[in-house]
């Protein structure tokens, strides 16, 4: 079975905490790339990645934070066929925005 391996957006330009949009990779992805964008300097941003098997009940996968920069996170050794992102803290800066795109490496 192929897995959707191109990245796709989760969040785009997210201005408060929740989900993103899931992807189904029609088939069990286990290696995944997290990379988050921020605009306007927030202080805090707290992004976790979720899996699920059904793409109803999700598991919080890591929690990838960022401050000023970009970045980017590897998370290994999963199996899940549904992917999201979670926008969990945003704060301080001016009119902060949050976007994060999930690849699928394996």
């Amino acid at each position: 079975m192929t897995l959707h391996a191109l990245p796709f957006v989760s969040l785009d330009a997210a201005t408060v905490a929740g989900t993103g949009a899931s992807r189904d990779l029609e088939g069990v992805g286990s290696i995944f790339g997290v990379l988050v964008f921020a605009t306007g300097s927030p202080s805090t941003v707290t992004v976790q990645l979720e899996g699920s098997h059904d793409d109803v009940n999700w598991f919080a996968v890591g929690s990838p934070t960022i401050t000023t920069a970009p970045s980017y996170t590897n998370f290994t050794d999963l199996a899940f066929r549904y992917v999201r992102a979670n926008l969990v803290t945003l704060s301080g800066g001016s009119a902060p925005t949050v976007t994060v795109s999930i690849a699928t490496v394996a």
